[in-house]
């Protein structure tokens, strides 16, 4: 992944602690080893619903019992604080990169900071159904045959070398003529692909503004913290917490909408390079982002140390200082 000059490297940037988990070692931990045998019953997993909810399914008698997240602990009689509060707050986090989470799962590694993985064949499905889409509507002879070709061959790594030689002993074009084109649209499938999946892979920014927003009011509302400078610096913070989130979107939205722009397919290698700024854009702000948002997550705002969520705090808005993180891509 290439960076820019001006913005630092996201692993060596001021790293985030964890709130309570200061005596537990580095944090989060290779796995969720619960400790509470409430938490450790064979079968017992954690999900999200269709309507995004986290669901906690007991396999036996197929149980499935919507929970609130939060206060979990509260069900499996778990201390806020605990080594085993701070996992269950890593779920809604973990379940952003997984589909299911049971106990002894590894944590993923996102939240350990490492690099997302590459695009998966259904971003790329995704991206190449767009692209046809896009030629079908505004292309040249050998672009939308190529297009009908890319429809009628099974979808998968090769789909754009079978296109090109169904274009070829069917359809009668040169060789020549519509392999470049195809290698083109590969690269730009691939690209927006690579933007797609960096999409997919951002942390629960909607999550991170709303556990700001809780603590700066339990702050507000205890008497002793009413003017407490932490307060302020809440009060100020979450009307600039939603940047990262805005950022994304608008990312999302530019990334759609040059494909669709008039004109854009007359300079593929621009446009692809354009896509693939968008998708090293998105792939930043998750890198920077996801610890810290599982930190807020991991926030109980009536009994986390002060301390613990000035320091969270100071660190995010040194995120948020990083104007080149936020900034309109380049020919965007």
């Amino acid at each position: 992944m290439t960076f820019i000059a001006s913005r630092p490297d996201p692993l060596r940037f001021d790293p985030v602690r964890f709130p309570g988990a200061t005596e537990l070692g580095p944090w989060p931990p290779p796995a969720f080893d619960f400790a509470s045998p409430a938490l450790r019953e064979p079968g017992l997993c954690f999900e999200r619903d269709a309507g995004g909810e986290i669901a906690l399914i007991r396999h036996f008698g197929h149980l499935r019992v919507l929970i609130d997240i939060d206060r979990a602990h509260t069900s499996f009689q778990i201390a806020p604080g605990s080594r085993d509060f701070l996992l269950l707050r890593l779920i809604p986090a973990a379940l952003r990169f997984v589909d299911q989470v049971a106990p002894e799962d590894p944590i993923p590694p996102q939240l350990q900071g490492e690099d997302p993985p590459l695009p998966e064949e259904h971003h790329v499905y995704a991206a190449t159904t767009t692209l046809v889409g896009v030629l079908a509507e505004r292309a040249g002879e050998e672009a939308l045959a190529l297009s009908e070709a890319i429809r009628r061959v099974p979808p998968g790594g090769g789909m754009f070398e079978r296109a090109v030689a169904r274009c070829v002993t069917r359809d009668g074009l040169a060789l020549d003529r519509v392999a470049p084109l195809a290698r083109r649209l590969q690269r730009l499938a691939n690209a927006h692909a690579a933007a797609l999946a960096a999409a997919a892979a951002q942390p629960d920014f909607a999550g991170m503004e709303r556990r700001v927003g809780e603590t700066h009011l339990a702050l507000e509302n205890d008497r002793r913290w009413t003017n407490d400078l932490l307060t302020l610096a809440l009060s100020t913070l979450k009307l600039r917490i939603d940047q990262p989130r805005l950022a994304v979107d608008r990312l999302q939205r530019e990334a759609e909408a040059a494909l669709r722009r008039d004109g854009a397919l007359s300079n593929l290698i621009r446009l692809g390079q354009q896509q693939q700024a968008i998708a090293d854009r998105l792939t930043d702000l998750a890198m920077f982002w996801n610890r810290n948002c599982a930190a807020w997550l991991a926030v109980h705002p009536e009994t986390t140390d002060r301390r613990e969520i000035e320091a969270l705090a100071r660190n995010t808005i040194r995120r948020l200082s990083l104007t080149t993180l936020y900034a309109p891509i380049a020919g965007g």
